[in-house]
């Protein structure tokens, strides 16, 4: 019997998903469970969904994994000691930032702490000019002296960030090469390694982030991985990226800042998937989970990425997916404001104590506990029967904030799930409108373990008419890690008038770009004829401050082709374009991929040997009445099962509700579509 195996896990705030993927004589099986997340030790969580799935490692090729480890170390500030080399009299850069003010109403503003506090930040007596040329040579002596001081203070991790790096790496190479020599045990990150970008504030706060947060994500993957290692485990591991690739572990060191606010990209990465097996391309994703809504618009199979990112006020400069994130999730607290007004969210109750109907002290309304008061999540089949729910807590818990508000709990319950709908109905507004692109034109396909309880009202007040719903909608981030390709992007600042750029200088830049990733990827152990390649430039008007994305699936081959597609983009994106003006490459961009083999995933069908359709009717609060609702459970259903609203169809990791006025039909895959019935 041929048995190959991957095994997938992503944690949440509330929820760790986890996925075995098993091909036997290759026939697909798959194997799924949720666990309770554990935010202090996250590892826990995945050792015991290990356990529980997996009773033999052997011929399990893959880990794939997604953390929050990585995000949580900044938000908390528990990275590791970590000191930032910067060009003389460039040691304010982190606190400057762009000097800019978030909020310009608030008088008592102060800017986010930067994560290298400025007695650790060194300035050394070194300068390029901006196309590369030594004005000011690198001192050997000065970084061997600051390489002794940094000894003495313990540190563990070193960023080096020199000015217009981008344009030659001789000082940053040297540097790095003296400290390593010098301390042998310490993290050297530069900045030409990882972001060979102009821009000196997000080139710096990206270098001190990676450098801030590697020793601690190295630390847990190792951890992790020798963990598995004692179970018999001799495969590779991989962690998801947030442009919804994956790299392997030996990548992580440069890769690490990569790795940030990556949890909802590998949803993303599911979902598109997922909506190319229905033959679906345009697609605005909707994950809720436990503590948050993230929101992702897809055009024709491509994710929108943006390179302008923020954590906790600190910037990252590398490709993200262009997720849109809200403080709405089944975890998300309802309160009432100063004013007296409803709120939901942003704060959660996360994992610990959770929701007040999952009996682990929760003491605060949720959202949760509104979907259990109105009988939409049933005590005995929430996450498949596996955690029980007390709706009489949700009862109190409910009662108490409507009497605060002098309402009726029935009142309160609904109008806590109306207030969270219009709070992530926001979100899709930002990821869609806001960008130029009507949302009445996409299919919503909702995800998450809360994501199909609201998607198709949401999507009914945003004029959408029809919504995806996948199957394993609840663990689709883990789903999306078994078929996430194995991706790195590359940039290089190079500045020039389009005009004024030949086709053998396009060329040429793209093919050194290439060859770079070539020879890193071999080195990961991939195969030079399984690499695929995708070229972009960054333009922009000349004189403007700010530049837009402009994608190929070549090499352009002269300054007009971007030019004009430049122009395109433009309009698409602001409404207008000025073709009289001079547009300007500033940086080219390389991503370079090695495409799963998801054949055996993309063959999947519901093959549930059922004749006809079996349901429950019971009560559930809809439109502010009790009415008879029909209760399904998903893998019961027929094939090609078409079913009416009201229902409620119940899985072991979500649970989709299909209001009055919508109808779902299963797919061949076993997914759900919600189309809204013309009036």
């Amino acid at each position: 019997m041929s048995i190959k195996k991957k095994f997938a896990a992503e944690i949440g705030g509330t929820f760790t998903d986890i996925i075995l993927f098993e091909d036997v004589n290759g026939k697909t099986q798959l194997k799924t469970l949720k666990v309770a997340s554990t935010p202090s030790h996250p590892e826990e969580a995945v050792i015991e969904g290990a356990d529980k799935l997996m009773k033999d490692w052997s011929n399990t090729a893959e880990m794939l994994h997604g953390s929050t480890v990585a995000t949580n170390a900044v938000l908390e500030r528990k990275g590791v000691s970590t000191a930032l080399l910067v060009t003389e009299g460039f040691a304010d850069t982190l606190e400057i930032l762009r000097g800019d003010k978030t909020n310009i109403y608030d008088l008592f503003y102060q800017r986010p702490a930067p994560v290298v506090p400025r007695n650790l930040v060194y300035p050394v007596t070194e300068r390029l000019s901006a196309q590369g040329e030594v004005i000011i040579p690198l001192s050997e002596a000065q970084i061997r002296q600051i390489a002794g001081q940094l000894k003495e203070q313990g540190v563990k991790s070193v960023g080096i960030c020199f000015l217009h790096s981008y344009a030659s790496e001789k000082h940053e190479k040297m540097a790095k090469k003296i400290i390593e020599e010098e301390i042998s045990d310490c993290i050297v990150t530069a900045s030409y390694e990882i972001l060979p970008q102009f821009r000196e504030y997000e080139r710096t706060s990206t270098v001190a982030i990676t450098s801030y947060i590697a020793p601690v994500m190295i630390r847990y993957i190792e951890s992790l991985y020798h963990q598995l290692q004692a179970r018999g485990f001799g495969g590779e591991i991989f962690i998801t990226q947030s442009n919804g690739g994956v790299i392997p572990m030996d990548a992580l060191r440069k890769e690490v800042a990569r790795t940030l606010l990556s949890g909802p990209a590998a949803g993303v990465t599911g979902a598109v998937f997922m909506a190319k097996q229905v033959g679906i391309e345009d697609i605005i994703t909707l994950d809720i989970g436990g503590t948050s809504a993230d929101v992702c618009l897809i055009n024709k199979g491509n994710p929108l990425v943006s390179t302008t990112n923020e954590i906790d006020g600190n910037a990252i400069a590398v490709p993200m997916l262009d997720i849109v994130t809200v403080g709405a999730g089944g975890g998300s607290i309802a309160w009432v404001d100063g004013g007296g007004m409803l709120q939901v969210g942003p704060q959660s109750a996360g994992a610990d104590p959770g929701p007040a109907c999952y009996c682990r002290g929760g003491t605060k309304p949720t959202l949760s506990d509104a979907m259990a008061y109105r009988g939409l999540l049933r005590p005995d089949h929430f996450a498949g029967g596996n955690y029980k729910l007390d709706p009489q807590k949700s009862r109190k818990v409910i009662g108490e904030i409507a009497q605060q508000l002098g309402t009726t709990p029935d009142e309160m319950a609904e109008a806590i799930c109306r207030v969270m709908e219009a709070n992530t109905m926001q979100a899709v507004r930002l990821a869609s409108t806001e960008r130029g692109y009507d949302a009445r034109n996409y299919t919503m396909v909702a995800f998450g373990g809360a994501g199909a309880l609201m998607a198709a009202s949401i999507a009914g007040e945003l004029g959408m008419k029809k919504v995806l719903v996948p199957c394993y909608a609840g663990l689709l981030s883990s789903f999306g890690l078994l078929v996430a390709d194995i991706i790195r992007d590359y940039v290089q600042t190079k500045v020039s008038l389009c005009v004024e750029t030949s086709p053998e200088d396009l060329k040429n830049q793209f093919e050194k770009m290439q060859d770079k990733a070539v020879q890193d990827m071999v080195n990961y152990g991939f195969k030079r004829e399984n690499l695929k390649f995708q070229y972009a430039v960054d333009a922009r008007y000349q004189g403007q401050a700010f530049e837009l994305q402009v994608d190929f699936d070549h090499i352009p081959e002269n300054g007009e082709e971007i030019t004009n597609a430049f122009h395109e983009v433009h309009r698409a994106r602001y409404g207008f374009n000025s073709p009289q003006n001079l547009v300007e490459i500033v940086n080219y961009r390389l991503k370079t991929i090695v495409p799963q083999d998801n054949d055996l995933l993309s063959g999947m069908k519901y093959d549930e040997a059922v004749d006809k359709e079996e349901y429950v009717v019971q009560k559930a609060l809809m439109g502010g009445e009790w009415k008879d609702c029909r209760f399904y459970t998903w893998s019961r259903l027929p094939k090609d099962a078409v079913i009416q609203g009201p229902a409620v169809i119940e899985d072991e990791t979500s649970t989709c509700v299909v209001p009055q006025t919508w109808t779902a039909k299963l797919q061949k895959n076993g997914s759900l579509i919600l189309e809204k019935e013309e009036n």
